[in-house]
């Protein structure tokens, strides 16, 4: 046999071992899931101030101070951790529709912040100081955990750890041993908690049956938990 014959020959017998080696190639896949409810830190506060007119300079003026005003009694509760931020500011027109014709009737302007509480035991009373101090709605409280990517990780460490014991009891009642990861799919999630109180200011607001019943309906607002999840699948080979 001369010398490029017997160097196919090598080839062939070398790339005959490797694909014969990946085809029995063995692997181990495991999978692990772990739910748990977390108590949330963080409470966010939408709130609007609305009213309406014929004249926008008058009514702009007085959205404008009532937040100026309700926003500087919300920060003497609040500690340097805890803020305030504008998140809305709308001027609308609005009109009827009286056979088959816009009449405008007057200007509506709204005005949107929200609050940011560490202390969650603050909810009712920042409420509370916002209804009293001319707020017109209270659009919804979301109760969060402000670091979810440490709670991610800290899922993460305890669902892996799970996943490679259960692969290594599968490896050794099977009579094989693990090798190195082959490849790895984790997955986490938080679920934000909200409530939508839908307080809404008016001039009922001000009759003492509401004023009586008020304290009570903000009492209800309840933090909750949330809900995290995190998983992994993972496959290893086997020697």
């Amino acid at each position: 046999m001369n010398k490029k014959l017997a160097l196919a020959a090598l080839l062939i017998a070398f790339l005959g071992f490797n694909f014969n080696t990946f085809a029995q190639e063995s692997t181990l896949s495991t999978e692990a899931v772990i739910n748990q409810d977390v108590s949330p830190d963080t409470a966010k506060i939408r709130l609007y101030v609305e009213n309406t007119g014929s004249n926008i300079e008058d009514i702009k003026q007085k959205n404008d101070k009532t937040v100026n005003d309700v926003i500087s009694k919300i920060k003497q509760k609040l500690s340097p951790n805890e803020s305030v931020k504008t998140i809305a500011f709308r001027v609308n027109s609005v009109y009827s529709n009286k056979e088959k014709s816009s009449l405008f009737q007057k200007y509506q302007v709204t005005n949107g912040f929200e609050v940011k509480l560490k202390d969650l035991n603050k909810v009712s009373k920042i409420i509370k100081i916002a209804l009293d101090n001319g707020v017109t709605m209270v659009d919804r409280v979301d109760f969060s955990i402000e670091d979810g990517e440490k709670v991610c990780n800290e899922l993460m460490t305890s669902v892996i750890s799970m996943a490679k014991n259960r692969a290594l009891t599968v490896a050794k009642a099977s009579g094989n041993e693990l090798l190195k990861v082959k490849n790895i799919n984790p997955y986490c999630s938080l679920t934000t908690n909200y409530v939508q109180p839908r307080f809404l200011n008016s001039s009922l607001a001000k009759t003492a049956d509401m004023a009586s019943s008020e304290g009570s309906m903000l009492e209800t607002i309840n933090p909750g938990t949330i809900s995290a999840r995190a998983s992994v699948n993972m496959t290893y080979y086997l020697k």
